[in-house]
């Protein structure tokens, strides 16, 4: 999709006044709490995600997490109808909830309401926010205070890891962190390597008393090794057997953010969330208002300039106890807030708000 010089420059200045404070609106943030099955709730509603795109963010924030609000539609003994796909149905829908995808007359025809689903990039949709009845972001809380500027109604629901590896986690910290292996572990897209190779100089020098290799989980190119001084990386394809398999044999992992505004005060502690949900004690970016706010509950390990990962790496690799407990204060941190049965909640309740809002508007007309 190509972004006009003028939508790029509106966009920027929106970001660079919600990150100074100015014009902040609020937006919606949704209970994680237990439903109640006795609670009034609306009946019968259609609900399609519609996700034309197959790349992990719609895995993540869509698929992995379409399960859990189906089991608990069933437990709560709604007659919804949920599903999601790349194909709109041509039946009638109540709700059609759009991944980072604008759909055109014929495919808004179908649908009562249409909600905008994103995680990023918003620059390639800000023209078009406004057709949109309301606007889920998933990314963080300045990522919602950035869609606001485009958008009146704006809820925030943030990323979250499905029980599959929460399960996973549980049966790694089973296993002490330094007997797992010699594994220093980084995952995430290729467009974000460049943070990793940015501290290359870093893990070249520590890497000479501690004896470890680095694997980089991303992208889809087949496997190859490099030397980073007397570092073994090994550059490995995404998918959820190989970031576990890595994460059996990783002792410790680092996330650091990429430079800019909208590469690191913008972005979301989910990469950091997946790898403690894994079990695996990880040091995040502190200069990543997310991250810091979930590190923040179990006092978990940050940096931002070189020499603080450096420290960071060199002061955990060789404490065991320490790794222990950083991935088992993370892995339960996850747990408590950030699984996608607390997702789910939140989608039946934003779902339930919006329409009974809009029965009461009809009402009113009529």
């Amino acid at each position: 999709m190509r972004i006009s010089a003028s939508n790029k420059l509106r966009v920027h200045l929106a970001l660079y006044a919600a990150f100074l404070g100015c014009a902040r609106r609020p937006f919606k943030q949704v209970s994680k709490e237990p439903l109640r099955s006795d609670r009034s709730l609306p009946r019968g509603l259609r609900i399609f995600f519609w996700t034309p795109g197959t790349g992990p963010g719609a895995n993540v924030i869509v698929h992995d997490m379409l399960p859990s609000l189906q089991k608990e539609v069933v437990d709560l003994s709604l007659d919804w109808h949920i599903s999601a796909g790349p194909e709109i149905p041509t039946h009638a829908l109540d709700w059609l909830i759009c991944f980072k995808a604008v759909p055109d007359a014929d495919q808004r025809a179908a649908a009562s309401r249409t909600m905008l689903l994103i995680c990023d990039r918003v620059e390639m949709f800000w023209d078009q926010l406004s057709t949109f009845d309301a606007v889920v972001g998933t990314s963080s809380t300045p990522f919602a205070q950035l869609l606001t500027m485009g958008h009146k109604d704006v809820t925030l629901v943030p990323e979250s890891e499905p029980p599959e590896y929460l399960e996973f986690g549980r049966n790694n910290l089973t296993v002490s962190a330094a007997e797992r292996g010699n594994v220093l572990l980084w995952h995430g897209g290729q467009y974000s390597q460049d943070a990793l190779v940015r501290l290359r100089p870093v893990l070249e020098r520590w890497v000479g008393s501690a004896g470890a290799q680095l694997h980089v989980v991303s992208g889809q190119k087949p496997p190859r090794q490099e030397r980073w001084g007397d570092l073994t990386v090994h550059f490995l394809p995404w998918s959820k057997q190989q970031l576990f398999c890595s994460a059996a044999t990783a002792r410790l992992a680092i996330i650091p953010a990429r430079d800019g505004l909208t590469r690191s005060w913008l972005k979301p502690a989910s990469r950091v969330r997946c790898l403690y949900a894994l079990g695996v004690p990880t040091v995040g970016d502190a200069r990543v208002p997310d991250v810091v706010q979930f590190m923040a509950g179990f006092n978990g390990p940050m940096a931002h300039q070189k020499e603080e990962w450096a420290e960071a790496i060199e002061m955990l690799w060789n404490n065991n106890d320490a790794l222990n407990q950083i991935a088992a204060a993370g892995h339960a941190a996850v747990a408590q807030e950030f699984s996608t049965e607390h997702t789910a909640r939140q989608w039946i309740r934003i779902l339930s708000e919006a329409s009974a809002e809009r029965s009461e508007s009809l009402r009113q007309v009529a």
